[in-house]
């Protein structure tokens, strides 16, 4: 083995998490001109509770541009690591605070905002974590800069951006912007550059998803090597992962605390189930044929936790028995759509779906969907959405009470639903 490889473990869940990456879309601009205002990441669900995001995050392609365009105005703040925390404080808090979801919202914040109410504009974008005014000043310029060369150029989108940076002739128009003042050169420069640029968040992938620092020579060589399988280059592949680094990376996810919730609900719901025969979380819609760790998994598909019951004991095969509580995770929409499954076997009759659907709705649970399977198989499910998680602004120990608080949920759905069956039975 090479002495700068990959161990073969930690090279194939690389490569797993690289064929997850969709390739840079610039075949089609976005018409509307204030497309990507994050429609979805931050809206009033953002009160109502708690959300985890995918891998696939529900900011547009027009968000990645505003991301990159801050990463290079940055790149001029020293020491590296406040130079991190300001990007982050842009990403996680200015960008959906002043909606700036696309370069067409960012260049109206700049006209708002003059030349003059930079010191402003800085204690908005980076939120205060740059300590040398000057440095903050000096960010804000060369972002100002930087929006007012691509406009030169006629870039109104991302799709006009990533086209004209994957152009043979771009760096020979920046070296003959002379107009331009030498920091925004250097700044393009450096962008275009991708063996610059693109580096650290290629290794801040790796990093989370090995879980893991690994040496750069170790990464790049395994980037190399994925590249050429990939019938790519190796600048083109480190800039399709850095493009979507930057996406997950603004969104403050934590796939480790994704995991220790389905892990708190999945624990609690076995002490409150003493008798269930079998308790299983797995991940549905993951198609890669290399292994992710759970954790990362979580990421990929949809988290699914089933419980098995066993029968009543001497029930008749008419009775109606619970036989299966399934909380499954619908999407990654408008917020964490859970959806609750309870199968059973035995009649349901029509009196008995009345009564349900009306004691549900008389404790203020959600309306029951009931479906028919066959003559003895029902059956019930409801969804509700639990709001918008920022994993950034939580601890463990919040994650794992709001845990406790959905599996508690879900033992109210189980036991009214059994109560009522049980009713049934001895009726």
């Amino acid at each position: 083995m090479h002495p700068y490889h990959l161990r073969w473990y930690r090279y194939r869940r690389l490569l797993a998490a690289v064929m997850t990456l969709p390739a840079l879309d610039t075949s089609t601009p976005v018409p509307h001109e204030f497309s990507g205002q994050w429609p979805c990441c931050f809206n009033g669900c953002a009160e109502a509770g708690r959300y985890v995001h995918a891998s696939r995050p529900c900011m547009e392609p027009q968000s990645a541009m505003v991301l990159e365009l801050a990463d290079a105005a940055l790149q001029a703040v020293e020491p590296i690591s406040q130079r991190t925390v300001a990007w982050q404080a842009f990403a996680r808090c200015a960008v959906p605070q002043l909606g700036l979801g696309s370069l067409a919202r960012l260049v109206a914040l700049l006209q708002q905002y003059g030349p003059a109410e930079d010191a402003e504009l800085a204690v908005l974008l980076w939120q205060g974590k740059i300590t040398q005014q000057v440095a903050a000043l000096k960010a804000v310029q060369r972002l100002r800069r930087l929006v007012t060369f691509l406009q030169s150029q006629g870039i109104t989108d991302a799709a006009r951006w990533l086209q004209w940076r994957d152009s043979a002739d771009a760096q020979a128009v920046v070296h003959g912007a002379s107009h331009q003042a030498p920091d925004t050169v250097h700044a393009l420069l450096w962008h275009l550059d991708s063996g610059r640029c693109d580096v650290p968040w290629v290794l801040m992938f790796a990093r989370r998803v090995l879980g893991q620092a690994p040496a750069h020579g170790h990464v790049m060589l395994a980037i190399q090597e994925m590249a050429e399988a990939m019938n790519l280059s190796a600048k083109a592949l480190a800039r399709r992962i850095a493009w979507h680094e930057r996406l997950v990376q603004a969104l403050g996810d934590v796939p480790d605390l994704r995991l220790a919730w389905w892990r708190r609900i999945k624990r609690t719901l076995q002490v409150q189930l003493t008798n269930a025969t079998s308790v299983k979380l797995q991940v549905q819609g993951v198609k890669e044929p290399l292994p992710l760790s759970l954790a990362v998994h979580l990421r990929q598909g949809q988290p699914m936790l089933t419980i098995q019951l066993p029968r009543a004991f001497g029930a008749a095969p008419a009775w109606p028995n619970l036989t299966m509580a399934q909380l499954r995770q619908e999407g990654w929409g408008t917020g964490l759509g859970l959806r609750l499954l309870l199968q059973g076997e035995g009649v349901l009759p029509a009196q008995l779906q009345l009564d349900i659907a009306k004691r549900w709705k008389a404790v203020q649970l959600q309306q029951p969907v009931f479906e028919r399977i066959s003559a003895t198989k029902w059956e019930i499910s409801c969804c509700w959405c639990d709001g918008l998680w920022k994993p950034s602004n939580l601890d463990q120990a919040e994650v794992l009470t709001w845990a406790i608080d959905t599996a508690l949920q879900v033992m109210e759905y189980v036991q009214l639903l059994k109560g009522m069956l049980s009713c049934e039975s001895v009726a």
